[in-house]
């Protein structure tokens, strides 16, 4: 894939008393999610005073974010959470067992270095787990309340790559075709969710700050459940999925094709077939619920959800 060039940091002077003290000039983000999300932390908190939870989205926390943030320049080493284009950071306060989402125009990175080879040597666990991430996104976005065709048409594309290309890349991890193919669907995911997300994120929020569940993981064991869920509130759209993935027949038919791929697919990757088998235990529920219903992803999930939701769905998923 080509890449644009990068002009010299110089250019990109930030004065500030934090980034003056270190001579910097920016920040490069290395790795998966997690340290691309770190890098937009750093540039954030190295203009801005005060607790970084302070500029939690939930609490408006945007509007405190100004434009002084140091140039961020990352480079992915996974397919999965898109942050390389992203303009949120999500972190997590260990003290409350919670993960907060800071959201704003002013973080997202000035270049994406977008290398298929640098994913080469990812194993396949992890490769599955980040790739379920990409498709939950893209699932996510599409079945999302709100109007936005170019969302829409960006995350019908993601589906459809992460069909053609995610088992491909998990059995064969050389296969640049399939690298390339789910490095592209990270990203459109990562473009389509700024229309918004749903509960299944809401659900796998709490699994990673309270149970140590990577966030991939998690929504991979949980999107087909949250799929069939909504299903009765979203059937023409789970129908539109159906066909991008191969299915015919009517609404019905193809809405329950999709969430039947989603499920299998999962499955013949490896991602475990309950919270159970990932460690999740029954007397963690009713905390995981509480934190769910206070999750603000599920505002724009096809139909309102309530902390029973919330429980039921994590006690029929263990």
């Amino acid at each position: 894939m080509a890449c644009r060039a990068i002009p010299p940091l110089a250019t990109w002077t930030v004065r500030s008393p934090s980034t003056a003290k270190g001579k910097c000039d920016g920040v490069i983000g290395v790795g998966g999610g997690s340290p691309l999300d770190v890098a937009k932390a750093v540039a954030l908190m190295a203009t801005h005073s005060g607790s970084i939870f302070e500029y939690d989205d939930a609490l408006d926390g945007w509007q405190k974010v100004r434009a002084d943030v140091p140039p961020v320049i990352t480079v992915p080493t996974t397919a999965g959470t898109g942050s390389e284009v992203g303009r949120s950071t999500v972190i997590t306060n260990t003290e409350i067992e919670k993960k907060v989402v800071i959201f704003s125009p002013h973080l997202m990175p000035k270049f994406a270095v977008i290398d298929p080879e640098l994913a080469v040597g990812l194993p396949p666990a992890v490769t599955a787990a980040t790739g379920m991430d990409a498709l939950t996104h893209n699932v996510e976005a599409f079945l999302a309340t709100g109007y936005h065709p170019m969302c829409d048409g960006i995350a019908l594309e993601g589906i459809r790559q992460c069909s053609l290309y995610l088992r491909r890349a998990v059995e064969n991890g050389q296969d640049l075709e399939a690298r390339a193919g789910m490095a592209m669907a990270s990203m459109m995911g990562a473009v389509a969710f700024q229309k918004g997300l749903g509960a299944t994120h809401s659900l796998a929020h709490p699994l990673s700050a309270v149970c140590h569940l990577h966030h991939g993981l998690a929504n991979g064991i949980l999107v087909a459940r949250v799929m069939e869920w909504n299903a009765d509130v979203s059937r023409d759209r789970l129908a539109r999925i159906g066909m991008v993935v191969g299915g015919h027949g009517t609404d019905a038919e193809l809405a329950r094709g999709a969430v039947r791929f989603v499920r299998e697919l999962a499955a013949v990757i490896g991602i475990p077939q309950s919270l159970g088998a990932a460690g999740v235990e029954v007397s963690q529920v009713d905390h995981l619920a509480d934190l769910a219903a206070e999750d603000s992803c599920h505002r724009s999930n096809p139909k309102p959800c309530t902390r029973n939701d919330f429980k039921a769905l994590y006690s029929a998923a263990l």
